[in-house]
């Protein structure tokens, strides 16, 4: 299969441009589009431009609200309960983590949990604004029953993406994973790009091992060990238990039933780090771990000691230029660019 390649600022003003004719508000059009073509630019193609076309026939069918009304429901100094009218979850989300360093401004650190939200991408977006205000930022979302419990071999849980992100001299340390042995954004990717998976990222519905990433919406992500699945459990804890967001089995799909709301909840913090120490002795301080980490001694066959974000990083340096996306991925956005009337000029020669 082949792969066309893209301009991320042109794709993104694309982007921007099918949202707003599906009847979103210019500047959450714009929002959205940044965080699909960010996550392609960052290397995570699961969590980008592929998602587009699903977010779209989500609102056009009424399971998101195009124009959702966020509304905070309850309030202290450094803690906020978020509504999110079950609205795009970016829109949503971005919103709460901009509440939380409003309060960590005034307060040194905050927490802000959010409910009736829909599904809100790549998680360390999120995180990602707090530390470019100096702070630590934490995001963390529950989801529909994706992946099985340590132990099970049906889908019982949501496999709850948790970024941690932190400043530093130069690019942000960002961690950014979900709670299964891989995101089920890949294997849907996989699906759509015709290609076998390894063994021990889900199981199908009979609850054995499968190649096959077609065999997923029947099946299950497997969790990342005990570890991983003691991490959602608590995930659910602070994301759905604690917001009155949906619980479990109470959080629909986003992808496999459009007409409904997801219920989705989020839990967003941040951390304002001249409230323990001063910004640039910390960041001095992230650089000497990080030293000490990437010049420990290397296993055998191995060139290179990495911390968090640092790969993706390194791709966000060469992707920014352009990247590629696959034909079955480019087929979808032809079909938005028919239907809303938007040039397709987001093709590099």
């Amino acid at each position: 299969m082949g792969e066309v390649v893209v301009s991320p600022k042109s794709l993104k003003e694309f982007t921007t441009e099918v949202l707003i004719k599906v009847g979103m508000p210019a500047e959450d059009a714009a929002l959205v589009a940044d965080t699909l073509v960010m996550a392609d630019v960052r290397g995570v193609s699961s969590h980008g431009i592929v998602r587009l076309p699903f977010y779209v026939n989500k609102m056009k069918l009424g399971g998101t609200k195009i124009r959702p009304k966020i509304q905070v429901v309850k309030e202290g100094p450094s803690s906020a309960l978020v509504d999110g009218g079950h609205g795009m979850g970016q829109v949503v989300a971005s919103f709460a983590m901009n509440l939380a360093i409003k309060k960590a401004k005034e307060t040194g650190v905050s927490l802000v949990g959010v409910k009736a939200s829909e599904h809100f991408g790549a998680a360390a977006y999120y995180a990602s604004m707090a530390a470019r205000q100096d702070m630590i930022g934490i995001a963390w979302s529950n989801g529909p029953p994706v992946m099985a419990p340590w132990g099970g071999r049906a889908a019982a849980i949501g496999n709850q993406p948790l970024a941690i992100v932190a400043p530093t001299k130069g690019e942000p340390m960002a961690l950014d994973m979900a709670m299964s042995v891989v995101a089920g954004g890949k294997v849907r990717l996989a699906a759509k790009t015709g290609q076998k998976i390894p063994k021990d990222w889900i199981v199908n519905k009979h609850g054995r091992a499968s190649e096959d990433p077609s065999d997923l919406p029947e099946g299950a992500l497997l969790p990342l060990g005990y570890k991983g699945y003691g991490l959602a459990v608590m995930g659910e804890v602070l994301s759905s238990v604690l917001t009155g967001a949906g619980i479990l089995s109470e959080v629909c799909s986003w992808l496999f039933n459009p007409t409904k709301a997801t219920n989705t909840g989020h839990v967003m913090a941040a951390i304002n780090i001249a409230h323990y120490i001063p910004v640039d002795d910390f960041k001095a301080r992230m650089e000497q771990m990080r030293n000490e980490l990437v010049n420990c001694p290397k296993a055998e066959g191995v060139d290179r000691i990495y911390v968090p974000g640092e790969i993706e990083n390194e791709r966000e340096a060469v992707r920014s230029k352009g990247f590629a996306v696959s034909e079955a991925v480019f087929g979808d956005l032809q079909k938005l660019a028919a239907e809303y009337d938007v040039k397709i000029g987001f093709v590099i020669d």
